[in-house]
């Protein structure tokens, strides 16, 4: 289980290397790596991988590569509350939530950029005071929507008719991309510290 300092800082990385590429990516995998080396193997390799195919990249190219992940592929669009809610009036009530939260803590995001893309809310939680908001966020709307981008949801029992409406990943991607290695070390971070957390707290 994860301090909650370790927690701020991994939230940090991930936000880094899944925000559009411009600078520091390959120091925060780095860094990533090295918090999760212990507690978390498996995942470190995966941002080891990641870290090392990025390192290899031309100029560039590793922004064609976050584009062609997250904008083009709809099961992997890194809007939060598109993923829980679809195009739907709920998403625009998340979305005004999500930005009284941020203007209660004087937390500021890009103006380009909407308040519930993944990267903008790992922001926030690796800054905000509040833990038991930051532990709310990232269990009950950050590891659902991880579920659906990875692909695990349906083989894990998560109900797919919850919302119609909402992108879900392919079971068999055509071509997996390394920014989805991300995804996959992310989601097994917020599950092992959440499954500590509720064996801890039904205890």
């Amino acid at each position: 289980m994860y301090t909650e300092s370790e927690m701020r800082q991994l939230y940090q990385c991930f936000a880094r290397m899944l925000e559009y590429p411009a600078g520091g990516t390959l120091q925060a995998a780095l860094k990533a790596q090295g918090l999760l080396m212990d507690e978390d193997p498996e995942a470190a390799a995966q941002l080891k991988e990641f870290h090392d195919y990025a390192e290899s990249l031309p100029p560039g190219r590793l922004e064609e590569v976050y584009t062609g992940t997250f904008d083009l592929d709809a099961a992997c669009h890194p809007y939060v509350g598109y993923h829980l809610f679809g195009e739907t009036y709920k998403r625009s009530i998340f979305l005004v939530e999500l930005k009284q939260r941020y203007s209660a803590e004087g937390f500021v995001f890009p103006d380009n950029e909407l308040p519930d893309h993944l990267a903008v809310i790992l922001h926030f939680l690796a800054t905000t005071p509040d833990n038991t908001m930051a532990e709310e966020i990232a269990r009950d709307a950050l590891l659902p929507v991880l579920d659906r981008m990875t692909g695990r949801a349906k083989s894990e029992g998560f109900d797919e008719d919850e919302n119609a409406e909402a992108p879900k990943a392919e079971e068999e991607s055509e071509k997996r991309t390394q920014f989805q290695v991300v995804l996959e070390a992310l989601r097994s971070v917020l599950q092992n510290q959440f499954q500590v957390l509720n064996v801890l707290e039904s205890a």
